[in-house]
């Protein structure tokens, strides 16, 4: 919550697995999955890794060991509960294949239309002698469900699925995004869920990226390269952070965090470029007592330009492609900067100094507005400045001995 709260992310609702409305909710799925014949109980032996809280098969074994994790998994022999996924293989496999836009990135369609070849039954219970925590399977107070049967459920649970029709109605099919290790478990397995309860597949998958430590390694205590997302807010502030992790870095590639390439972008993107252009536009209508916020002075093909760059920065939010956006973003506020420094509004008269910097201040709404899910704070206090024509320093440059 300290972590939302600081980095000005919002939710509509706070979920929480371990609460009785899903417990119970997570019970009830069961139910159902059972009442259509998908479940079933056998005698199994796998081998099981434990920091994927699933079982393995031999083939997805490099060297004898956990791809992810690096470690061999144990051999288990039990009676589990299974869940019949492959009767629902092949619906899933034409799903993902005739919707290219169901996975993304692009890259990992190859390797989910792989798992869901070779796709057997998964056992989704655990004895409880071996399991004592987690939601005990109804009927059978002896096995507890499997981890990811009960955390899955929470896609629709949290949206209301049973309790609130309406409410589901407008959010499912939905969008769902997670890490690159969990593909075979939204992707498939979730999947296949939705199926036996009825309902559509999920509307989008997005599979981000793992973020690096700065030495291109995975973050780990051991290696020292562990990266603390309060620390940088304390630092740096939370739209530094936002900018550089949501705009810079790559949001569907593994990408190494560095301060230095942090410091390097928000300088020259938010505190030389969007920041100071805010300021250098707000001090010249003050000093030239010019109205900044007059419709009539912008020119229609400038005003052209400025829009179609915002449709193309909508179209790639929209596509959930924020590096892109971004990007966009940038290169139009450059544009800013290289129109006030050809047309030296300073220099002009005053007719056409109310163009120039009224063409500006069409351009810095915009960029403002097209910024807001980015650097929320900024992009507010950058309305906020051009509205009441009041000078502010945006974005402070960061020294390299913050």
């Amino acid at each position: 919550m300290d972590f939302c709260t600081v980095f000005d992310v919002t939710f509509d609702r706070f979920y929480r697995t371990s609460s009785i409305d899903h417990h119970d909710g997570a019970r009830r799925i069961w139910q159902i999955c059972n009442s259509r014949g998908d479940i079933y109980k056998k005698h199994y032996t796998g081998l099981y890794c434990i920091g994927c809280e699933s079982f393995l098969q031999p083939r997805e074994l490099t060297e004898g060991k956990c791809p992810h994790h690096h470690t061999e998994p144990i051999e288990y022999a039990e009676e589990n509960y299974f869940f019949r996924l492959s009767k629902y293989a092949g619906r899933i496999m034409e799903y993902v294949s005739s919707n290219p836009d169901f996975l993304k990135p692009e890259s990992k369609r190859t390797e989910l239309l792989n798992f869901l070849k070779t796709m057997e039954d998964i056992s989704i219970s655990r004895n409880r002698s071996n399991l004592p925590w987690g939601i005990a399977v109804p009927g059978d107070p002896g096995h507890t469900m499997y981890v990811w049967f009960d955390a899955l459920a929470n896609y629709i649970l949290s949206a209301g699925f049973e309790s609130e029709p309406e409410r589901f109605a407008g959010f499912w099919p939905g969008i769902q995004l997670c890490g690159p290790d969990n593909l075979r478990f939204q992707g498939a397995i979730w999947q296949g869920i939705l199926a036996s309860l009825g309902l559509p597949f999920t509307r989008k998958l997005l599979v981000h990226g793992t973020i690096l430590g700065p030495d291109a390694q995975k973050m780990s205590k051991s290696l020292g390269n562990v990266i603390s997302p309060m620390h940088q807010f304390k630092k740096f502030g939370a739209d530094y952070c936002r900018f550089y992790l949501l705009g810079i870095l790559h949001p569907y590639q593994d990408c190494s965090y560095r301060e230095a390439d942090l410091i390097a972008a928000c300088n020259t993107h938010l505190a030389n470029g969007f920041g100071n252009l805010v300021y250098r536009l707000v001090h010249l209508g003050i000093k030239k007592e010019i109205n900044i916020l007059d419709s009539s002075k912008i020119e229609a093909d400038f005003k052209t330009f400025v829009d179609q760059c915002k449709t193309k920065a909508e179209k790639s939010y929209e596509a959930f492609e924020l590096h892109d956006a971004v990007r966009i973003i940038n290169e139009l506020v450059a544009y800013g900067n290289k129109y006030i420094h050809t047309q030296e509004p300073w220099k002009q008269n005053l007719l056409d100094a109310e163009i120039t910097l009224n063409n500006l201040s069409y351009l810095l709404r915009a960029a403002s507005k097209l910024f807001m899910p980015i650097i929320p704070n900024g992009a507010t206090r950058a309305l906020q400045s051009i509205q009441d024509k009041e000078k502010v320093i945006l974005y402070p440059r960061i020294t390299e001995n913050v």
